[in-house]
């Protein structure tokens, strides 16, 4: 009994099982129930994207032809220059640069649904999926002999139809396993069953494209390409290719005709058909090309057929004119069979005028300078600028439009030109104020008429006033508060303080820096000097001179000096209010009177002004008149600080201000403190910045170059010498302080450095001498000890010509007397400077020089020996 139900039991399992593995046993599966109770197909159980099957070679192959025709479009891009006429016809060509291009790329759609009329080949993927009471799922691949094998039906030969048609057989065979099969779609319900046929992994086709392509040749391509995704990869059409018929020919024959302007103009073409395996496409030379230059949106060269109007390719292919283009007249150049011609074409022909191939089609712009309705306003008018002739047909109502006249318009005299009929310029005069009291008629205006209203200001010479000397300069701020012109003249000259100190004294008077502060004329330029820079001099006493500037600002009516020296930023503190000169131009108004003719050229005039210029009883009531020249002069009691500086050894260094214009050394020693133990009096000495002037220094330059042009040996430093900036004084400071106001007690200048050094202990040698260096102090030794102690002299010494340097910067040289020389005496300090000796000329050249004077010599004796006999006969 347990053997028997053992057995029962595995018999219904295996039915079971057989049940699930067998479609038409298979039970319901009410998963796949929606809410509704509509059955809902699964999906694929083996649903993948859909992918082009390449073989291997086809991959290696269409790898290669991409490259190449990347590479051939970058080689393309970099053609020599004698191909630049291709470069530039392909560059105009409508529609080459869209096959052209490294960026862009037309593939096929592997995603869209599958054509009605895609035809089935080998190695194209037909994925079956059965759905309903039973399921299964089918990925076919058609084998290359057409056929696809289904399990327990055998092989369905499906090549060479189309999708539906494959749909159809397929269904018609699998309904013999799968009773009550129907297609998806038509009453679907969870009771039926149901098949559902659709197109995966797809094959590759092989298609020719010849002709005048950029790259021709075999291509293997996915199966739902189309004729533009091939000639996207052939390059598209040459420099001589039709855009317009390319043919797809298959078995033979001529099956579509693509025009690739629909594509481009319109983005579809009804005649753009899927490829199939051994198709050939076919682009021939085109027929007829013209090209469109100037004002249409898109210029180029356009491919047209015999049928089509001028102004529909103007439309459709150009895009149309642009909205500057003259519509009016199209020129256009059309070759002939011996040479060109020039054809004119109205606006009202472009609809019915077929252009031929070769024409050349110029659409010029508007003339932008020409208006039909402009007036224009120019002058001194509040609104000046161009205004519309239907708005201001007349001559007063344009200058309401304009805001009126300003106030310093000259209303006398307005002036209107005008082209005339005969194409002459025309001027017409009108006076304002007649028109505005109805004495004279309107004058009725004209297109491109110009009005001309002039400035008062305009018809006189512009008048100025000039302002002289200790003024302080003014600051004007525009009306936008954005700039600042700001006046100012040189300030006051001081020396700095920290370049004293340092030793390193500049000899030009220095300005006292005012940010932001310049002296500026009426014409915006920078005032200049009183006296020009050549002849400005650094000494003390010409630095208010130096200082003082010529300021010219604009006249006003009724200004007073007062008011001139406000506007010219005020009085500076050295000014002197008791006298100022006003000089006037002379004026003569009438020359009917001959003794009204004398020498007088200006009117001078004299008078004091307010110190603080507040208008009260001492303000001048002195009117300007134009081109016054007025002079502020300085204050004959007022004085620039001035100083000096006192270095070394005194109790207190430093720099010091001069009490007085006569104060001396022993005077300014005695306030800083004397002199200290340390110090060298017998080594002071005086170092003076050098008062020259520009021209002075010019002068000096050229004295010393002809002076080494005219002595060939003499070699000068002319800039060394002519822009030194100190002079060395050698003083004796000792007699100047045991006699105070004596000989050598000097006077102090602006700028002067006292310097007193340390005792020193030694002499220096330098110069010609084996060994130069600095020897110890010897109270009994004379200069040629010294030279002994610097290894005595070389053979270039100049012995004759030895010269001592005192600390003090005093020289002195060696004396000759007959064959006796005489050397300086030597003090702490001093330098003995061996100069090296000049060499005149060659050996050979001094034995000719010296002959030559003993010949002249002997020449004049016998001269004067025959002269006394002939007297003495």
């Amino acid at each position: 009994m347990k053997k028997i139900l053992i057995t029962i039991f595995v018999l219904i399992y295996t039915i079971n099982v057989w049940a699930q593995l067998m479609p038409f046993n298979s039970p319901i599966n009410t998963a796949n129930q929606g809410t509704n109770g509509i059955y809902q197909p699964k999906s694929p159980s083996k649903s993948a994207r859909r992918e082009v099957i390449y073989a291997p070679k086809e991959r290696v192959t269409n790898d290669s032809i991409s490259n190449a025709r990347l590479s051939s479009i970058q080689k393309a891009n970099e053609l020599t220059k004698s191909d630049t006429a291709i470069i530039n016809l392909r560059k105009k060509i409508f529609g080459y640069s869209i096959f052209n291009n490294k960026g862009g790329t037309f593939e096929p759609n592997l995603k869209i649904a599958t054509p009605q009329n895609y035809v089935v080949g080998p190695d194209d993927e037909i994925i079956v999926d059965i759905n309903g009471y039973s399921e299964e799922h089918y990925n076919l691949i058609v084998n290359p002999d057409g056929f696809v094998k289904i399990n327990k039906i055998g092989n369905v030969y499906v090549a060479g139809l189309t999708i539906e048609e494959v749909k159809a057989r397929l269904i018609k065979k699998l309904s013999t396993i799968f009773v009550g099969l129907k297609k998806a779609g038509t009453n679907m319900s969870s009771t039926n069953l149901y098949a559902s046929i659709s197109l995966g992994n797809i094959r590759t086709v092989s298609v020719t494209i010849q002709g005048e392509v950029s790259f021709p040749g075999t291509y293997s391509v996915p199966s739902l390409a189309r004729v533009f995704n091939v000639l996207y990869l052939a390059g598209g059409p040459n420099e001589n290719g039709t855009f317009r018929e390319i043919q797809l020919i298959r078995h033979n024959r001529v099956i579509s005709t693509i025009d690739l302007y629909d594509i481009l103009t319109q983005g579809y073409s009804k005649n753009d058909m899927l490829i199939h395996d051994q198709d050939i496409i076919k682009v021939g030379v085109y027929k007829s090309r013209i090209e469109l230059k100037g004002k249409v949106k898109k210029t180029g060269i356009f491919e047209v057929l015999p049928t089509e109007k001028l102004d529909f390719i103007i439309n459709n292919f150009a895009g149309g004119f642009t909205e500057d283009a003259f519509k009016d007249k199209v020129k256009i150049t059309r070759f002939t069979n011996t040479e060109r011609k020039l054809i004119d074409l109205n606006a009202d022909v472009l609809n019915s005028f077929l252009p031929k191939s070769g024409d050349i089609i110029q659409i010029d712009p508007i003339n932008f300078d020409r208006f039909e309705n402009r007036l224009e306003v120019i002058g001194e008018v509040f609104r000046p600028g161009v205004f519309s002739l239907e708005n201001n047909p007349t001559l007063k109502k344009l200058l309401q439009s304009a805001g009126g006249l300003k106030e310093n318009a000259f209303v006398g005299r307005i002036n209107i030109q005008r082209l005339g009929d005969d194409l002459n310029p025309q001027s017409i005069s009108v006076n304002f104020t007649d028109l505005m009291a109805n004495t004279s008629k309107d004058i009725p205006l004209k297109r491109e008429d110009k009005i001309y209203v002039y400035s008062k200001l305009d018809l006189r010479e512009t008048y100025t006033v000039t302002l002289h000397g200790e003024i302080n300069g003014t600051r004007e701020t525009n009306k936008d508060k954005n700039k600042q012109r700001t006046n100012i003249t040189n300030s006051e000259n001081i020396e700095s303080p920290k370049d004293n100190l340092s030793g390193n004294l500049e000899s030009d008077v220095k300005d006292l820096d005012v940010s932001t502060n310049r002296a500026v004329n009426i014409d915006g330029t920078e005032a200049v000097s009183e006296i020009s820079e050549e002849l400005k001099s650094n000494n003390a006493a010409n630095s208010l001179l130096n200082r003082q500037v010529k300021l010219t600002l604009p006249f006003i009516e009724k200004m007073t000096v007062e008011d001139l020296i406000l506007k010219g930023g005020g009085l500076r503190e050295s000014a002197a209010t008791g006298y100022v000169e006003v000089v006037r131009r002379k004026k003569n108004t009438s020359i009917d009177n001959k003794d009204l003719i004398n020498s007088q050229i200006a009117e001078i005039a004299k008078f004091s002004i307010s110190k603080n210029l507040e208008l009260d009883k001492s303000s001048s009531t002195f009117e300007l008149e134009p081109f016054d020249e007025v002079f502020v002069r300085s204050s004959p009691n007022y004085e620039l600080q001035q100083f000096i500086t006192i270095k070394g050894q005194v109790f207190y260094p430093g720099i010091y201000g001069l009490e007085k214009k006569d104060e001396r050394i022993s005077d300014i020693l005695s306030r800083a403190g004397g002199l200290n133990r340390q110090a060298f009096p017998e080594g002071a000495k005086l170092l003076r910045i050098s008062q020259i002037s520009e021209s002075e220094k010019k002068q000096k330059t050229e004295q010393l170059a002809e002076i080494q042009d005219n002595f060939s040996n003499v070699n000068i430093n002319k800039e060394k010498a002519v822009v030194s900036k100190h002079e060395t004084i050698g003083i004796d400071l000792v007699d100047a302080l045991n006699n105070p106001g004596g000989v050598n007690d000097l006077f102090l200048n602006e700028g002067d450095i006292l310097d007193i050094p340390r005792e020193p202990q030694t002499v220096k040698v330098t110069g010609e001498v084996l060994y130069p260096n600095s020897v110890k102090f010897t109270s009994s030794f004379g200069v040629k000890d010294y030279i002994s102690q610097a290894g005595g002299f070389t053979s270039s010494s100049a012995r004759k010509r030895i010269y001592v340097l005192y600390s003090n910067g005093s020289v002195k040289r060696a004396k000759n007397l007959l064959f006796l020389r005489f050397y300086p005496k030597i003090a702490k300090g001093a330098e003995i400077i061996v100069p090296q000796k000049v060499k005149v000329g060659s050996t050979s050249q001094q034995i000719v020089s010296i002959v030559s004077v003993l010949t002249g010599t002997v020449t004049s004796i016998i001269g004067i020996i025959t002269l006394i006999k002939a007297t003495a006969q």
